[in-house]
């Protein structure tokens, strides 16, 4: 227990593939959104290329 709430569980890996089943990885919710268009693609790749600051290593 971590400050008085669970803070894991051990189970094997058959009893947590059953539990995943069906749902959506991370991947699957990223893809699963709308498309974007043209004009939406364009504005998110419009961006200065340069550093905004001076770096010195």
């Amino acid at each position: 227990m971590l400050r008085g709430e669970r803070a894991a569980v051990v189970l094997s890996a058959h009893d947590y593939d059953a539990l995943r089943a069906g749902r959506p990885t991370l991947v699957d919710d990223l893809l699963g959104g709308p498309a974007w268009d043209d004009q939406l693609a364009d504005a998110v790749n419009v961006r200065v290329k340069t550093p905004s600051r001076d770096v010195a290593f």
